[in-house]
């Protein structure tokens, strides 16, 4: 979150995650509720297999304030 929209991640009101392999859905789960401090949301988790093999997990986040 941009510091600057004076906004923290209690403002997020939704995310999806794109995961490359479907062996990430409990790592994704787990990073989620401890980054959100146990605040539910609306989620969505989606296995992307074209995703760069670089990278593990994309996360789009929607925030209001």
């Amino acid at each position: 979150m941009r510091a600057s929209a004076d906004m923290t991640v209690d403002n997020i009101v939704r995310l999806t995650s794109y995961l490359r392999d479907p062996a990430y859905v409990e790592a994704d789960a787990a990073a989620r509720t401890a980054a959100l401090g146990g605040r539910r949301v609306p989620t969505t988790a989606i296995v992307a297999t074209t995703l760069d093999s670089d990278w593990l997990v994309e996360i789009e986040a929607i925030a209001a304030g």
